[in-house]
């Protein structure tokens, strides 16, 4: 289960067990509302533990939509998947993660 804690429109959205084509219309959703409204948004990825090219596909997107909504997303605490996927995708400098293992 996904948490989203919001303070001061400073909100954090921790992200578990899997980021992939099965998860992806639930995690869309959850990160475009965490996005709406936000002045920032801390996304916690150290629990993920099943990262796959939809999955990528999301964060890049959720980046891109931070952006222009001029919302401060930092990325923290990769797990070891995200870390692997990162690697081998050589996406690692798009998506610099805080905490990367």
């Amino acid at each position: 289960m996904s948490t989203l804690e919001s303070a001061d429109g400073s909100r954090r959205l921790t992200l578990d067990s899997a980021l992939t084509i099965y998860t992806a219309a639930d995690t869309k959703l959850l990160l475009a509302n965490a996005l709406q409204g936000a002045v920032a948004l801390h996304l916690d990825l150290s629990a993920i533990e099943e990262v796959d090219c939809a999955g990528l596909q999301l964060l890049l997107a959720a980046c891109q939509e931070a952006r222009r909504q001029h919302v401060n997303l930092s990325l923290e605490g990769a797990s070891p998947a995200m870390t692997e996927i990162l690697q081998l995708s050589g996406l690692r400098d798009l998506l610099p993660i805080g905490g990367l293992h």
